[in-house]
C-alpha cells in the first residue's frame, strides 16, 4: 500500500512538472511576439466599388498599407536597395580592396571605432531602419537580405537574426526562405554548412526541400573541385531527401566544373549521366524516372571547349548529341562557328553554316533551325576586322535573300568594315541605310562613324556626325569623345583637344579615369610634357584643383585631417545637407 501511495505521489509530481513546463513554453512562445496578439485587430474597410470587406490591421506599423498586410513604395525601394548592395558590392568594403582586405572592412567586421557602416549600406541595418519608420518588411525583403548577407560572407547572421525577424512579423519560414539561407552559405563558400541546413529542412515539420534546394550546393562543391561530395549529395537527394536528381542538378554540376576548367571531369559526368538509363537498379529506386542531358547541358561543355580553343573536342560533342538523339539548338552552332572564326578556320565555319542551311547530316528544316542575325554577324565581324567591305556586303545581300532583317549590331559591324578600309564616306552612308531600314540607331554605331572620320583626320565631318547624333536624340559617351581626342592628337591640335575636354564637361562627364586618360594620351601625341598636360586640365576644369569638403554626420566643424583622411572623408556617401566647406588648395600648376 505504501509503495502504491509513493508511486501515485510520484506520478502527480511528474504531471505537475510537465504542466509547469508546458505553461512556461507557452509563455515563452507568447513573449516572442507580444505585439502580434495585442495590436492585431479586425476592421471594416470600404472598397472603391462601395463594397465593404473585413481586414486585419497590425497597429505596430504606422504605414497604413503595411498595417493592412500590403507593401508600400518605401518597402519596395528598400528591397531594391538591399538587392543593389549585392549587385553593386556596396556592403562594408571599398571597391579598391578586391584582393586584400582593407582596413575599412576590418574595422566594420570588428565593430571598431573606425567603422563607417551605415544603415543603408548594411542589409540588416536597412531592414531595421525600415521597421523603425513604421513599415513592414515583406518576404521578398527578407529573402534579399539573406542573399546579400550570403554574398558578404555573413550567412550565420541570416540564420540567427533574420529568421527570428521573419517569425516575429507573422510570415511563414517556408521552403523558399530556407533555400535562400542554404544558398547564402554557398555564396559564402561554405557548401557543407548549406548541406546541414538542408538536413534541418528535411527534419522540420512542414518544410521539406524542393527542386531548387540542391543545385546551388552542387554548383559550389563542383566549383571548389569537390566532385566526390557532389556524387554523395546526389545519392542523398534520392535516398534521404526524396528528390530525384534532374537536369537542373546535373547542369549545376557541369557548370561548376566548366568554370573551374575541369573539362575532362565534366565529360565524365556527362558520360555517367547518359549511362543512367542503362542502370536498372537506379531506375527501380527512382520509380523509372531517370533524367538525361539536353542541348543546354552539351552547350555548357561545347562553350567551354570553344573558349579553350579545342574545337575537335567541341565538335565531337556535337556528334555525340546526334548519337544520343538529342536535338541541337542554334546557339550551339553559333558557338562552334565563332570558335572556328577565332582560329581563322573559315572552311570549317562555312561547313557548319551550310549544315545550318539543311545541307548536312542534320535535318534543320524539321528541327526549325536556320541562321539568324547572330550567325551572320559572326561572319560580318570576321571580314570587318580585315577590312573586307565587299565580303561584308555579300553577306548583307545574302541576309536580304534569306529574309533575315539586319539589326543595329549588324549595321555597326558594317560600319567597322568601312572604317578599317579607311572609307569614311561609306561608313557614314550606313547611317542612311539604317534610317531606310527603320532600325533605331545606337550611340555605338555613331561613335564608329566618328572613329572612321577621325582615323583619316577629317574632324569637320566627325563634328557633323556628332550633330546628327544630337538630332537623333542620342548623347555621346566616353568612347565618342575618346575618338575625337585621338583624332585631334594625331593632328597635333591642342586647341581641338581642349574643346573635346570642354564638351565632355558640358555633357555631364568628368575628367577622371578613362576620360582623363584619353585627353592625356592625345596631349602626349602633341609632344606635351605631363606638367603641361596637368596645367591644361587645371585651366579646363578648375574644380580638379580644389580640395573637397568634408561630409559631417552631426553638422559640426570638421576636425583637421591628413590629406589621406580628407580624401577618404570626401568619398563618403553621407547626407549632402551637412557639407562643411574647407579652404581651397592649389594642387599643381596654373
Amino acid at each position: 500500500a505504501s509503495n502504491a501511495a509513493r508511486g501515485e505521489a510520484q506520478s502527480r509530481d511528474e504531471d505537475a512538472r510537465a504542466s509547469t513546463s508546458a505553461d512556461a513554453e507557452a509563455a515563452r512562445a507568447a513573449s516572442l511576439r507580444p505585439a502580434t496578439r495585442a495590436n492585431v485587430r479586425r476592421e471594416i474597410m470600404t472598397m472603391n466599388d462601395g463594397t465593404e470587406r473585413e481586414i486585419t490591421v497590425d497597429a505596430r506599423f504606422k504605414c497604413a498599407k503595411c498595417a493592412r498586410g500590403s507593401s508600400c513604395f518605401a518597402v519596395h525601394r528598400a528591397t531594391s536597395a538591399v538587392s543593389g548592395m549585392r549587385a553593386k558590392r556596396r556592403y562594408n568594403e571599398r571597391k579598391k580592396a578586391k584582393k586584400t582586405k582593407s582596413k575599412y572592412a576590418s574595422d566594420v567586421e570588428g565593430g571598431g571605432r573606425g567603422s563607417r557602416a551605415r544603415a543603408d549600406a548594411d542589409p540588416v541595418g536597412a531592414t531595421l531602419a525600415l521597421i523603425r519608420d513604421g513599415h513592414r518588411p515583406t518576404a521578398k525583403t527578407f529573402t534579399a537580405v539573406i542573399s546579400t548577407l550570403g554574398a558578404m560572407g555573413r550567412a550565420k547572421e541570416a540564420l540567427d537574426d533574420v529568421l527570428p525577424m521573419i517569425e516575429e512579423y507573422g510570415d511563414d519560414v517556408d521552403v523558399a526562405v530556407w533555400n535562400a539561407v542554404a544558398h547564402a552559405f554557398c555564396a559564402g563558400g561554405d557548401p557543407a554548412g548549406a548541406e546541414k541546413i538542408v538536413d534541418r529542412m528535411v527534419g522540420e515539420d512542414g518544410v521539406g526541400v524542393n527542386g531548387a534546394t540542391h543545385p546551388e550546393i552542387i554548383y559550389t562543391y563542383a566549383k571548389r573541385g569537390e566532385a566526390n561530395r557532389v556524387y554523395r549529395l546526389i545519392r542523398r537527394m534520392s535516398s534521404e531527401h526524396g528528390i530525384i536528381p534532374d537536369e537542373r542538378a546535373y547542369n549545376a554540376f557541369l557548370r561548376g566544373l566548366c568554370e573551374r576548367d575541369d573539362l575532362e571531369d565534366a565529360e565524365e559526368v556527362l558520360r555517367r549521366w547518359n549511362n543512367e538509363k542503362f542502370d536498372l537498379e537506379r531506375q527501380s529506386d527512382r520509380g523509372g524516372r531517370v533524367s538525361k542531358p539536353s542541348a543546354a547541358s552539351y552547350g555548357l561543355l561545347i562553350d567551354a571547349w570553344t573558349r579553350r580553343g579545342n574545337m575537335l573536342a567541341a565538335r565531337k560533342l556535337l556528334q555525340q548529341m546526334q548519337w544520343e538523339r538529342i536535338a541541337p539548338s542554334l546557339p550551339l552552332f553559333n558557338m562552334l562557328i565563332d570558335g572556328y572564326l577565332k582560329q581563322e578556320n573559315m572552311r570549317a565555319a562555312e561547313g557548319l553554316f551550310r549544315e545550318l542551311e539543311s545541307s548536312g547530316t542534320w535535318d534543320m528544316e524539321s528541327l526549325g533551325i536556320k541562321p539568324d542575325n547572330v550567325t551572320y554577324t559572326l561572319f560580318l565581324d570576321y571580314w570587318a576586322n580585315q577590312g573586307q567591305v565587299d565580303a561584308c556586303e555579300r553577306i548583307f545581300n545574302r541576309m536580304h535573300r534569306k529574309e533575315v532583317a539586319p539589326d543595329v549590331t549588324a549595321y555597326g559591324t558594317l560600319v567597322k568594315a568601312y572604317a578599317r578600309a579607311r572609307d569614311s564616306d561609306g561608313a557614314e552612308a550606313v547611317l542612311d541605310r539604317l534610317a531606310e531600314a527603320k532600325v533605331a540607331p545606337s550611340v555605338a554605331i555613331y561613335s564608329a562613324v566618328v572613329a572612321a572620320h577621325c582615323t583619316i583626320g577629317n574632324m569637320s565631318r566627325a563634328r557633323d556626325v556628332l550633330e546628327r547624333m544630337f538630332d537623333a536624340g542620342l548623347r555621346p559617351n566616353e568612347r565618342t569623345f575618346a575618338h575625337f581626342a585621338w583624332g585631334y592628337g594625331q593632328l597635333e591640335d591642342i586647341n581641338g583637344i581642349a574643346e573635346v575636354a570642354k564638351l565632355m564637361l558640358a555633357s555631364g562627364l568628368k575628367l577622371k579615369g578613362a576620360n582623363r586618360t584619353a585627353i592625356v594620351r592625345a596631349c602626349e601625341e602633341c609632344g606635351m610634357s605631363m606638367s603641361a598636360v596637368q596645367a591644361l586640365l587645371d585651366r579646363i576644369n578648375p574644380e580638379m584643383t580644389q580640395r573637397k569638403g568634408v561630409w559631417k554626420r552631426d553638422g559640426g566643424e570638421p576636425k583637421p585631417k591628413s590629406n589621406r583622411a580628407a580624401a577618404a572623408a570626401a568619398d563618403e556617401d553621407l547626407e549632402p545637407s551637412t557639407l562643411e566647406p574647407t579652404k581651397t588648395k592649389e594642387i599643381c600648376g596654373g
